[in-house]
């Protein structure tokens, strides 16, 4: 049976209930992935159970325990480090991919062997049992390369993790999972490799995030740890390793995502004054330098925060803010549009006016028709 060049590397914690389902979906992709890496990362669980079942029935399957806990990023780096595809597919024992996800990466890959990632919508459950929250960014209608200028221009903060493939050489010079960013290493980690190699967009759900208390990612939350979080990563965005990428990470605004935690780090700084470190902190709104400068507790802070009021960076801000309102206005537009043209067929017909009248139903609650609160 033919494999793809592809190795799943799924770190695992105490998810013994979840990882059925999510082995379960690599397994029966159509075209099955040439090996699944799990890292078993000292689980207090069944997980060990469950997945020495797996290993027994699936020679694809290779089960690596570690001996103590070692954490998420330690685990996937390992999973990195042993991956003999050609791409990776970093999966997550609580999240799932669906149908199809594997051949169609693998067959924009060859389309398009200068990408470093394929990524498809965003989409997301809130627990096991909520509804499918389609999340489209409304990049394109079909699968489409973006060269890493086109990247910087579209990407909102971040790119999708439960329906993402890179390729394992840049993912491996991007420097893998930086243990000093924590919850955030992902988040680095592809678009490093975004704005080196660019990304193909597949405009459909194949993966799904799972919303829920305990995972990894809920760990961020404002305070001093992640206050040094961040000062880690503006270090490695001032640092000569990633002069390369810098420049598009200070045009997108991407790490002010994680809020005024991101300002506060840099007012840690001796360097805070510095272009390069203010350009990666001018994607805010106005209101949030605003509301720093005014109230903070520290007074480097308020410093910091004052700076972006007056002109250039007043100026500079104030026109992202403008650009990006306007690129949400025509994303919505472009979903909006997909979401009222009838599909041909009469049961697609059918299926297209039950979805009209659920999003009627939406927006009269306060919905955003795509199902997300406005």
């Amino acid at each position: 049976m033919r494999t793809a060049d592809l190795s799943v590397v799924m770190a695992n914690r105490n998810h013994a209930r979840l990882l059925p389902r999510a082995l379960d979906a690599v397994l029966s992709q159509s075209l099955p992935p040439r090996e699944v890496i799990v890292l078993d990362d000292a689980s207090t669980d069944d997980s060990l159970k469950v997945l020495e079942r797996y290993a027994a029935r699936h020679p694809s399957v290779r089960l690596v325990k570690n001996e103590c806990h070692r954490g998420v990023t330690a685990s996937y780096n390992h999973g990195f480090a042993l991956a003999t595809g050609r791409y990776v597919l970093p999966g997550a024992a609580d999240d799932y991919v669906l149908p199809g996800f594997v051949a169609k990466a693998v067959r924009e890959f060859e389309r398009h062997p200068q990408a470093g990632v394929c990524v498809a919508h965003g989409s997301c459950t809130d627990g096991d049992d909520g509804p499918l929250v389609v999340n489209d960014p409304g990049w394109c209608d079909q699968p489409t390369y973006f060269a890493p200028d086109d990247v910087c221009r579209r990407v909102w903060h971040t790119l999708p993790v439960s329906a993402i493939v890179v390729r394992a050489d840049a993912v491996r010079a991007a420097g893998g999972y930086r243990s000093e960013l924590a919850w955030y290493s992902d988040w680095f980690a592809f678009l490093v490799v975004a704005f080196r190699h660019g990304a193909v967009h597949i405009p459909e759900t194949l993966g799904v995030h799972v919303l829920h208390r305990g995972s990894y990612a809920t760990n961020s939350r404002p305070g001093a740890e992640n206050v040094r979080i961040l000062g880690a990563l503006l270090d490695l965005l001032v640092s000569p390793e990633y002069a390369d990428v810098s420049p598009y990470f200070r045009r997108n605004g991407a790490a002010c995502h994680f809020g005024p935690d991101l300002l506060r780090a840099a007012a840690l700084r001796a360097d805070r004054r510095e272009a390069n470190v203010l350009g990666l902190l001018a994607g805010f709104a106005p209101e949030v330098y605003e509301s720093l400068a005014a109230s903070d507790e520290d007074p480097a802070v308020r410093e910091l925060a004052a700076v972006f009021l007056q002109d250039p960076w007043r100026e500079v801000i104030a026109r992202r803010a403008d650009l990006e309102a306007e690129n949400r206005r025509l994303v919505e537009e472009i979903q909006l549009t997909r979401l009222r043209a009838a599909p041909p067929g009469v049961m697609g017909k059918v299926q297209w006016a039950g979805g009209m009248i659920r999003r009627r139903l939406r927006t009269a609650v306060g919905l955003h028709p795509a199902g997300r609160f406005r």
